[in-house]
């Protein structure tokens, strides 16, 4: 009897161990087949990428050699090609800001450098052709006055991009806890004592980062700008087309999007005045 038994928790013991043998099998090959899956993408994903990158640079060789061409109107083409690979560069919206410019169409050059400038902040080529555009246009309007404080802030922020004030926040704090751990393990009084004000400093220095990171993303973000594309428009008082006539300018100026409804778009010029103008007479930047 109880060997009877004995044999019939056996078998049950045995029937359960082959169970979860084959259970474990059965998840390992799971695995093994979703990580083949993975490799496949990660793989085919790179291969991708490579290959955009490849096109992207033979159209930009073409392009560059178009430009010196002065075949400018190839090169536009060829420098677009680029761009609707979603390559992103400030170097390629400089040359195709410059093309434009070339070719005689100073809105699509102001756009182009423009965007260039915002990848590339205080880049004295970009900084110079856009003011060199600026003077080429029908408007010449003068921005408002801002305060000594406010423009110096400002002039901080844009110093560099909100990636790059990321990543100096990011250094800023690993510094920052390099030196705290530094006062924490080195007994040596002057180490202590500079690591103890670098590390104030670049506490400091790690705020300032993040709120500047953080101002110029939302700058961008919660106040677009944008160029007149049309060459002589008519802003309106309201967002209809039997709105009055407000004021006319032309193509090439930069404005500030304050609002949107519909078709229409409204917008602020540099000296403040605002009015309503069709959202397709206006490229964002």
């Amino acid at each position: 009897m109880f060997v009877k038994k004995l044999a019939k928790v056996i078998f049950i013991e045995n029937h359960v161990t082959i169970k979860i043998i084959f259970a474990r099998k059965t998840m390992n090959t799971f695995i093994k087949s979703q990580s083949y899956l993975l490799l496949l993408l990660v793989f085919s994903f790179s291969l991708s990428a490579n290959s955009i990158k490849d096109s992207a640079e033979v159209y930009i060789q073409e392009a560059n050699a178009a430009y010196q061409l002065n075949d400018f109107e190839n090169a536009i083409h060829l420098y677009t090609k680029v761009v609707d690979l979603q390559y992103e560069s400030a170097i390629l919206y400089y040359n195709l800001g410059n093309a434009c410019f070339k070719n005689g169409d100073h809105a699509r050059a102001m756009l182009w450098l423009e965007r260039a400038n915002r990848l590339a902040p205080n880049n004295e080529d970009i900084i110079h052709n856009i003011n060199f555009i600026q003077q080429k246009l029908i408007d010449k309007i003068e921005q408002l006055p801002e305060l000594f404080i406010v423009k110096w802030w400002n002039s901080c922020a844009q110093l560099f991009t909100a990636n790059q004030w990321a990543i100096c926040s990011i250094v800023a704090c690993a510094l920052f806890a390099l030196c705290l751990l530094f006062v924490l393990l080195i007994r040596i009084p002057w180490i202590r004592t500079s690591s103890i004000c670098i590390a104030l400093l670049a506490l400091f220095f790690a705020l300032f980062s993040i709120i500047f990171a953080k101002k110029e993303t939302s700058h961008y973000l919660q106040h677009p700008e944008g160029i007149i594309m049309g060459y002589v428009v008519n802003v309106k008082s309201t967002p209809t087309e039997k709105g009055s006539d407000l004021f006319v300018i032309h193509s090439g100026l930069k404005v500030a999007i304050t609002d949107q409804l519909n078709e229409w778009v409204e917008i602020r010029l540099p000296n403040g005045e605002k009015g309503w103008v069709l959202e397709s007479l206006v490229e964002k930047i």
